[in-house]
């Protein structure tokens, strides 16, 4: 079949930096599909008229490339103006806050809603510029004491265990001797008591604060403190009992308990009210940790610290907003394409046949269209491209294969197709191209000895040309940043063919000193063997075939982003590498760097599994329970993404979202707070610190599993394309 040219040309080829429009142009054709029987399945003969399907495709283009729309057009460019103006509003407010520049002492959030329903139980303590003590539970079962709100200088504080059944003035006139007295030292502002040595029982703390200004001190001498001025006096009750330490660990079998001497408060703690700074500096605190953690470390560590549970709720459901009210609108301008634009899978199929054709049409290669093998999957397309050279072939496997690529990826940008793409290729034959038949001219004449007078004159001008153009090449290399390595010369009647190898001179700093790109290098290349040999070559075309040692064939094909999958497979590591397609603009500079698309990737993958939960009448109140249940990969994004998958609309998605995150927000600000009552019961505050690492060694497992996952199940499309090429191609064959 004799093809035509994209641009209208069948001869003339269009150099290999140059990427045209694939404006479809091709007449259509019927595919004829040989009679076949693999495992049982029979491929009939049929004949499909695709000018219906190319029809299509045409006016699909044709939206697609209209008039684009304002960046924040739309429901989702209004969310996402919503989210910035959100973020830069809450996110400044914690900022101004956490450093103390806005009312840094003030406890009016805390104290009015102290005592609501949100913040059940005793209401919090004004204590701000008072001087005051704070009395708590320290993690080695021992009592610390805290002095706030006032200079330290010439300060010392005293507690004291006092027996409540022993009279304070023995009758017989006998020295009373506490269980345990403990001096702080002086300008000391926090001091512990340790009760190994005291006997079991309840008693009275005492806690006092001298002031030893102008009078003689010594540090741990009681005897220094009589008489010295008395500031504070706090009383608490307390109990001196056997502790066993680690007994929550010794229930479920991750240790064995043992019995510590410790103390405890028995009156209720009074909470001091929480500052706007030291609000803000938590907030802080917990975004980064719901950020490298997830939503459960964040309340864990907030909880521990006793943030109140309202406010992690509220930091939490602001993080919620920033997610889905920033990423989603992104995400959704990534991925979604409306009803009348989304390709069937036919015409997935047919884009990238056509496309093909064209590509292979530009490097003089015949597509081979029985060999080849398309698998369009949810996850990825697999192709297993088939082609054959001609007497005017340049271009090696590799060449083909980002040439091919790059036709590819330009295309699926145009028709929003962003599922991650894999390409391998082939040659039906051992036919050799111009850059080989030429150079074997000699050696493949037979027969007897006849006048090849002729033969010989053109290959001696074919060789001048190939010595001037090499030469200019090297001029071209000296006069740039470039280390040129090697290069192959050929030519005919029709071309000068050149193919060259280099690198930056300088590596180390050749992203700052090499600005040139392959495509710069044969544009710029074939610009100057065109004017300085310009009556040497007549009317011969130049083309031109650069690679950079340093660049990657995604650097090549222009991909939004590339990924490199292997796994173990039968015992052998199968490997590939997939490609998608550059978006232009904020969203793709955005979603396609390699940390987001990491995430985004698995996130994907994620919501493609559990696509089925939310499918049916019952879709919208499936998301919210979905995005509701406070375990891993259940968020807002997975959520978002989700909805994405399953075509719900925009504002269903953005509703069931933020109702699902809001309800788990609230929920998990408030069962941390009670993990936490349920530990210091147990007396495993210790083990605090530990869940919470576990917590974020979970998530980072669970996003290497779901990565892992994902990349067996892209290759499993890979292995079964590749399988089918070869039964294609042993059926060729037979």
């Amino acid at each position: 079949m004799d093809k035509t040219d994209m641009r209208g040309s069948r001869h003339g080829p269009i150099m290999a930096d140059e990427v045209p429009s694939l404006a479809p142009s091709l007449e259509a054709s019927e595919l004829q599909v040989q009679e076949a029987k693999i495992e049982g399945e029979t491929i009939e003969n049929i004949e499909v008229d695709t000018t219906e399907i190319d029809q299509q495709l045409d006016e699909i283009r044709l939206r697609r490339e209209g008039t684009k729309r304002p960046f924040f057009s739309g429901p989702e460019g209004k969310t996402l103006a919503v989210g910035l103006l959100t973020a830069l509003l809450f996110g400044g407010v914690v900022l101004v806050s956490s450093t103390g520049a806005f009312m840094p002492d003030s406890i009016s959030v805390d104290q009015s809603l102290s005592g609501t329903f949100l913040d059940p139980g005793e209401e919090c303590v004004d204590r701000t510029g008072v001087a005051w003590l704070n009395i708590w539970e320290g993690e080695k079962h021992d009592l610390r004491i805290r002095l706030y709100n006032i200079d330290p200088s010439n300060i010392v504080i005293q507690a004291r265990l006092v027996d409540p059944d022993v009279d304070v003035v023995p009758r017989d006139g006998s020295v009373i001797i506490d269980p345990l007295i403990v001096n702080g030292t002086l300008n000391q502002t926090e001091i512990a008591l340790i009760t190994d040595d005291v006997d079991s029982g309840v008693y009275t703390l005492q806690v006092k604060v001298f002031n030893t200004t102008d009078l003689p001190v010594t540090d741990t001498n009681q005897t220094a403190l009589i008489g010295k001025k008395e500031m504070i006096l706090e009383e608490r009750q307390v109990e001196v009992l056997e502790i066993e330490k680690g007994g929550i660990l010794s229930i479920v079998g991750l240790g064995e308990a043992t019995t510590v001497k410790g103390i405890e408060l028995l009156d209720d703690e009074i909470r001091s009210c929480w500052t706007v700074q030291s609000l803000g500096q938590w907030s802080l605190a917990l975004m980064g940790a719901e950020w490298a953690g997830g939503r459960e470390t964040a309340m864990l560590a907030g909880g521990s610290a006793g943030v109140p549970p309202w406010w992690m709720a509220f930091v939490s459901l602001f993080m919620s907003v920033v997610f889905l009210f920033i990423q989603y609108p992104l995400m959704y301008r990534f991925y979604h394409r409306d009803d009348e634009d989304d390709l069937s899978n036919e015409q997935t199929s047919r884009l990238i046949e056509r496309t093909l054709e064209a590509a292979c049409d530009e490097l003089h290669i015949h597509y081979d269209r029985a060999g080849t093998v398309i698998e369009v999957k949810p996850l990825i397309i697999s192709i297993d491209a088939c082609y054959e050279n001609t007497d005017r072939s340049f271009e090696n496997r590799e060449s083909v294969r980002a040439h091919l690529l790059k036709f590819l990826l330009s295309e699926f940008a145009v028709y929003g197709e962003m599922r991650s793409t894999e390409l391998d290729v082939r040659t039906s034959h051992e036919r050799r191209g111009v850059h080989q038949s030429i150079r074997e001219g000699v050696d493949s004449m037979e027969g007897p000895v006849e006048d090849y007078t002729n033969f010989f004159t053109e290959l001696n001008i074919y060789a001048r040309i190939d010595d001037n153009v090499r030469s200019v090449v090297k001029h071209w290399f000296d006069q740039n940043p470039l280390h040129h390595i090697e290069d192959n010369v050929t030519s005919d009647d029709f071309a000068v063919y050149l193919r060259v190898q280099y690198k930056p001179a300088n590596q180390v700093l050749s992203f700052l000193r090499n600005r040139l790109s392959y495509e710069d290098v044969q544009r710029e290349l074939r610009k100057t063997i065109q004017l300085e040999l310009k009556g040497m070559l007549g009317d011969r075309r130049v083309i031109v075939s650069a690679m950079s040692t340093v660049d990657t064939i995604a650097d090549r094909v222009a991909a939004g982003r590339s990924e490199d999958l292997s796994v173990k497979e039968d015992g052998e590591i199968v490997a590939t590498e997939t490609f998608v397609a550059q978006q232009e603009g904020i969203t793709g500079t955005l979603l396609q760097n390699q940390f987001v698309a990491d995430i985004l990737s698995s996130v994907e993958f994620i919501a493609h599994s559990n696509k089925q939960r939310i499918e049916g009448k019952a879709g919208f109140f499936g998301l919210i329970v979905f995005v509701w249940i406070p375990f891993m990969a259940s968020g807002v994004l997975v959520g978002a993404m989700l909805g994405l998958v399953a075509r719900m609309r925009f504002q269903r998605v953005l509703t069931a979202c933020m109702i699902g995150g809001t309800a788990a927000s609230i929920t998990w600000a408030y069962t941390a707070q009670g993990i936490i009552e349920v530990m210091e019961r147990y007396h495993a505050e210790a083990l605090l610190p530990v869940i919470i690492v576990i917590v974020v060694l979970m998530a980072v497992k669970h996003v290497q599993n779901n990565k892992k996952h994902r990349q067996r199940e892209l290759l499993k499309t890979r292995i079964a394309s590749a399988q089918s090429a070869q039964k294609q191609m042993g059926m060729a064959k037979e």
